[in-house]
């Protein structure tokens, strides 16, 4: 429940989500994941991205299939 948090708590929240979910995926191989963050402002995007750069620099990332996930979902390749 988000209620009574800021945004930037809830933004906190979801990132902290997003790298559990990452390790879990390179600790169990798996090739690739996607993030659905929504089109929005581009604030979840942005910080996806730049922790991606920052703290798995060998990882490559792309936007997801529009096909699959229309806009606002990013695909992590895990080599």
């Amino acid at each position: 429940d988000f209620k009574g948090l800021s945004n930037g708590e809830i933004l906190e929240i979801q990132l902290g989500r997003f790298e559990t979910t990452l390790q879990g995926a390179i600790n169990n191989k798996q090739k690739r994941i996607v993030y659905i963050h929504g089109v929005g402002n581009g604030k979840l995007k942005y910080e996806l991205r730049k922790r991606l750069d920052r703290k798995f620099p060998d990882i490559k990332y792309q936007d997801a299939s529009f096909k699959e996930y229309g806009y606002g979902a990013t695909m992590v390749l895990i080599e």
